[in-house]
């Protein structure tokens, strides 16, 4: 109706240019056509007129010519003088000769059938005359006058005669024709007259019309314009909101639910007041109100709306939030601005209330997910203890009796485990504080040691484990291996828990028209699932149903925790099942392909150099860190130098006798980047050739780099070090230094048997730094062990206290430590513990402390059981 209501004066005034238009083409048209009427009869008269005047006048010029050319002959036949008749004959010939040139003149005008009849009648006629004419003026000249005479009479006149008869039918021709014309003239005045009338009627019909709908329109618009009015009056007074109205003068008008607002009780009073003066100093966005409302007046007049937030101020000093939507209008042909006003005051309370709501909903979540991580947490440490002495036990000298009362303590000592560490990763990706990784990594190998883990137990239950990798899968991918690894085992270990006979398959295959995606299916025979198991058997502490849960035991987070692990690393885990006839599992997932590895050829390639004369100065606060670095240079026949921190690596340097420095990051006293500083200060300073310095980090962040430079720095490598990596960096360092070692006699490590595969530790990575020699090797792992306790103890005494710095600094200690170990888990947890450190966040660093002191206890375990 609104839409209707504001059309109605653009269409009042296109009815009333509509009217006015046709009645000015009616008038228009009215001339035009009269005037055309008139000068087509006028022209068509005179064209007519004119035609029949010239032929007239030429039919009387032939008459004129016969009558005088019988007076000529008349003359000839009755003269006696010579000469004379001589002078007629003559005369006689040029009449004839002017009425044949008259007679010409005449036959192009002749047009109807009538005139063509006559002027054929005349042609026959004078044809017929000519001889008699001739006849007579030749017995006239001879002298035979009474012949003469009597011929002329005879046959001479009565063919004049005739001539001069048809000379008039085509003179009265040409009279009635100009007759007709007239009539017809008279005729086409009339039309023009009767169109005219019949054209001003219509012009006026049309005038009527226009006036009436006008007048109805203008009728509709008054009508419409009250109720407008009514409307906004009602509105504007009723309204709950405050509604403004500004022109360029300030307040012009404002509804009672404005002074209700304000808690005012007349209209002047507010209309008294500026925009700035109903605000506080210190709005919302920090803008000065007098700017503010300025700066939102200005943009409601330019784009025509605008809308902010507002606090506002009432005369008795409270003040109110509220939100303001400005709209420019015109209002009695001045521009002016509209400001509705709301008082959000009760929204603003059910917002906090609300925000406070879900704060409290976290907080119940957090408190819950922190709950079951201590508990889960103070289980496992003691766990970790049973599952170590129990294996220790396992491997002595038992009776039957007590070896198997050994195994079942361990058996159930492992199931219990299994279920804290669902208990753990289910409440770390509630928290939010489970994260994946993309690195490059072989596939088909992680396939084969996945299926390889539960092989032996395939073969004791009599079921086929099958692994089926389709051509089109690449063998390097870029993802996270433990995590996929941990949905396959979860996925193969459930297969294999509900399948009593059959076969269990781990297939994968490339997904069609998703480029670097694959999709890993674990297919069983087992007992399958109803369409109401399948609805829930992905949500947490749930299983089929409680009869599968007393049959086969576990807590029902296994899937839950593998759907949320396959979100995390971008794809999804699907189930298609039917029961009694086994069930299929599909994880998808992005897994691009990556480039193949080649740590073989690297390692042949580096094996070969040996550094015989170097000294190497290392700078390292770590023992474990400084006694591996030492063990590796010594391989590759380089004398070690060693200090703890920066400032003693710059003291040793003053004494000389150094080739290159490995110079740790993050050291105490000085760190790496300080003494590399001082040191280039001191070369430039003394004129001393520059001395190559490497930096050691194990966190290469971007920039890092280029840090390095700016302090002077050659080269960086990353921790832990690869023996052949760090071949290299010498090499580039120190040209001309490398030599070729003999290596036909390979270290005894080469031929010792293959580590268990779930070894918490890298034993090969340290039988090859320790050259094969146990003693090396039994000294490291002591060390390890030694300076970890006491780094693990500062760390706990750091958090206690709430020193973020120090916490980290031992955190980075003990991560350096664990990566040259190889020890993987422990270096994760440590550096999730520097990073929580350095960001203060006390309570998750201690949940993770927890992890590591885990991990450290199960490590250490197994360290000693290697001494042993």
């Amino acid at each position: 109706m609104p839409a209707r209501i504001a059309q109605l004066p653009r269409k009042l005034i296109s009815t009333v240019g509509a009217g006015f238009g046709l009645a000015l083409s009616l008038i228009v048209a009215l001339a035009m056509v009269g005037l055309h009427q008139l000068a087509s009869t006028n022209a068509h008269l005179e064209s007519i007129v004119g035609e029949n005047s010239v032929k007239a006048r030429l039919a009387n010029s032939m008459r004129d010519i016969l009558r005088d050319r019988a007076i000529a002959m008349l003359s000839i036949v009755v003269s006696r003088d010579a000469f004379e008749k001589d002078q007629e004959m003559l005369q006689f010939y040029r009449y004839g000769g002017a009425y044949q040139q008259v007679r010409l003149e005449l036959d192009p005008l002749i047009r109807l059938p009538e005139e063509r009849e006559v002027l054929a009648r005349i042609d026959g006629l004078t044809r017929a005359n000519q001889p008699v004419m001739v006849r007579i003026v030749d017995l006239a000249v001879e002298g035979y006058t009474f012949l003469a005479f009597d011929e002329l009479q005879r046959e001479g006149i009565p063919l004049q005669r005739q001539l001069v008869k048809e000379l008039d039918s085509l003179i009265q021709i040409q009279r009635d024709m100009t007759a007709a014309a007239a009539a017809a003239a008279r005729a086409d005045y009339a039309r023009t007259r009767w169109l005219m009338i019949g054209l001003g009627l219509v012009a006026v019909l049309a005038a009527i019309v226009v006036a009436i709908t006008v007048m109805r329109r203008a009728a509709r618009l008054a009508a419409a314009s009250e109720r407008e009015r009514t409307k906004f009056l009602t509105l504007f007074e009723t309204n709950s909101d405050g509604i403004v109205i500004l022109d360029r003068h300030g307040f012009s008008d404002c509804n009672p639910a404005t002074l209700e607002m304000f808690h005012m009780d007349r209209v002047e009073d507010f209309l008294g007041r500026r925009p700035d003066e109903l605000g506080v100093e210190d709005q919302p966005c920090g803008t000065p109100p007098t700017l503010l409302a300025e700066r939102h007046i200005r943009e409601a007049m330019e784009k025509g709306h605008a809308f902010f937030r507002w606090t506002a101020r009432r005369p008795d000093g409270s003040t109110f939030p509220a939100e303001i939507a400005l709209h420019s209008m015109t209002l009695d042909g001045e521009p002016v601005i509209q400001a509705i006003m709301r008082d959000v005051s009760t929204q603003r309370e059910a917002e906090a209330a609300l925000e406070a709501a879900r704060d409290a909903a976290v907080a119940a979540t957090e408190m819950k997910s922190q709950f079951v991580a201590n508990v889960s947490h103070e289980i496992r440490t003691p766990m970790n203890g049973i599952l170590g002495m129990t294996h220790l036990l396992l491997n002595s000298a038992l009776t039957p009796r007590q070896h198997d009362h050994a195994q079942t303590i361990a058996d159930s000592a492992k199931a219990l485990m299994g279920m804290i560490n669902d208990l753990l990763d289910f409440s770390k990706i509630e928290a939010g504080r489970l994260s994946v990784e993309h690195i490059p990594f072989d596939l088909r190998p992680l396939l084969r040691a996945a299926l390889q883990l539960y092989r032996h137990r395939a073969e004791s239950k009599g079921l086929a484990l099958d692994l089926e990798v389709d051509a089109a899968v690449p063998d390097w991918v870029r993802g996270d291996p433990t995590r996929l690894r941990q949905v396959l085992l979860n996925l193969l270990d459930n297969a294999l828990k509900f399948t009593h006979a059959g076969q269990v398959r781990l297939s994968v295959d490339a997904i069609a028209g998703k480029p670097g995606w694959l999709r890993f299916s674990v297919r069983d025979s087992g007992i399958g699932m109803s369409a109401e198991a399948r609805g829930r058997v992905f949500e947490a502490f749930s299983q089929a149903d409680g009869s599968v849960t007393r049959k086969y035991g576990g807590t029902g987070l296994g899937l839950a925790i593998c759907r949320q692990l396959a979100a995390l690393m971008g794809g999804e885990l699907t189930l298609d099942s039917e029961e009694g006839k086994g069930s299929t599992f599909h994880l998808s997932l992005p897994l691009p392909a990556a480039p193949a590895a080649t740590p073989a050829t690297a390692e042949v390639n580096a094996a070969g150099l040996r550094f015989p004369g170097t000294c190497i100065l290392v700078a390292e606060d770590n023992p474990v860190n400084r006694k591996l670095l030492g063990f590796m240079l010594e391989d590759l026949g380089v004398t070690v130098a060693q200090v703890e921190d920066g400032k003693a690596a710059y003291e040793r340097l003053a004494e000389g006798g150094v080739d290159l420095v490995l110079m740790d990051w993050q050291m105490p006293v000085w760190d790496g980047l300080t003494a590399t500083r001082a040191i280039r200060d001191r070369e430039a300073r003394e004129g001393r050739a520059r001395l190559p310095v490497i930096a050691l980090t194990a966190n290469v962040m971007p920039g890092f780099a280029e840090t390095c430079r700016e302090a002077g720095m050659d080269d960086y490598l990353s921790k832990p070090l690869q023996t052949e990596e760090l071949a290299r960096a010498l090499a580039r360092q120190l040209p001309g230094r490398a030599a070729a070692a003999d290596l036909g006699a390979a270290p005894a490590s080469q031929e010792t048997a293959d580590v268990a595969p779930s070894r918490r530790f890298d034993l090969e990575k340290l039988r090859r730094v320790c050259q094969g020699d146990a003693h090396k090797l039994r000294e490291m792992l002591e060390l390890f062990v030694s300076s970890s306790e006491s780094l693990l103890a500062a760390l706990t005494d750091a958090l206690v206290g709430r020193d973020g710095a120090q916490a980290a600094r031992q955190a980075h200690q003990l991560k350096g430590a664990a990566a040259y170990l190889g020890a993987a888990e422990l270096t994760a947890l440590a550096a999730e513990v520097e990073n929580l450190a350095k960001a203060e966040a006390w309570e998750a660093c201690a949940t993770t402390v927890d992890d590591l002191e885990a991990a450290f206890i199960a490590l250490r375990l197994e360290i000693g059981q290697y001494a042993d």
